[in-house]
């Protein structure tokens, strides 16, 4: 995974459902040079991982690997998959490796979710000083494939009438034939609970160089799901014309 100048991962969150964890449990002495003096058969060899609210427990997968114990790994997890308990051995013998992934929701990553933490604890019943817990930390970036797509009705518009000053325009009649520009964005990833701040920024010829109307913003129709904020800025109809639905041709403003 991407590390920053920390050496924090970072969890790069998109549409993926699932993420995996690493697990490599060892039992081999600590000091090589003199591997008699520990290193011994750990019997009921248990590791407890914890999880966050955002990040639940969800199964387990081995590694892709010949395994080293002879009996897989069992790993028992409690309602809501906050903490799981793996069996890791009884014994887990002397030189053992263990690996192998617990795979981890991201359902509960909303876009305010910026760390994740999971807890690692070892456990067994032989003597075995100084297993402090070990905490597997990652930052979140939450990437959206938002895509967005648009298409002008009519394709093709012709420009006629009489021109008017801007001084003289007072209802939508006035301003030149329609053009309906409908604009569609989707976000081909999962749906976050929340989804925080999205904008999008069009542009389109406003005026041409002496300082004239070109394209005039008459009305702007947002269509968002229930209970999504939906704004635009500037607003449309500057000067304020009088709207007759629907949409009339007319003649041309200068």
């Amino acid at each position: 995974a991407p590390r920053g100048a920390d050496g924090t991962a970072i969890f790069a969150m998109s549409d993926q459902k699932d993420v995996a964890l690493e697990i490599h449990v060892t039992n081999l002495p600590s000091d090589p040079a003199e591997p008699q003096r520990d290193g011994d058969d750990a019997h009921e060899a248990m590791l407890t991982a914890t999880f966050p609210p955002e990040l639940p427990y969800s199964a387990l997968r081995p590694y892709d690997g010949r395994p080293s114990l002879d009996k897989p790994v069992v790993c028992l997890a409690n309602q809501n998959g906050s903490q799981v308990e793996c069996e890791l051995g009884n014994p887990m013998k002397r030189g053992a490796q263990v690996r192998f992934f617990l795979i981890l929701s991201t359902l509960g990553i909303t876009i305010q979710t910026t760390d994740l933490a999971v807890e690692l604890a070892l456990s067994t019943i032989s003597e075995q000083p100084g297993l402090e817990p070990v905490v597997a930390r990652a930052r979140v970036v939450i990437e959206l494939p938002l895509s967005v797509t648009g298409v002008a009705v009519p394709p093709r518009l012709f420009f006629g009438g009489v021109v008017r000053g801007e001084s003289a325009v007072r209802r939508e009649s006035q301003v030149g034939s329609a053009v309906r520009f409908e604009v569609t964005v989707s976000n081909r990833g999962q749906s976050l609970k929340t989804l925080g701040s999205a904008f999008l920024t069009l542009l389109w010829p406003h005026e041409i160089s002496n300082g004239k109307w070109l394209l005039y913003p008459l009305h702007l129709e947002l269509v968002a799901s229930p209970g999504q904020r939906a704004a635009c800025s500037p607003a449309a109809n500057p000067l304020r014309l009088a709207l007759v639905p629907p949409w009339e041709g007319g003649t041309g403003m200068d």
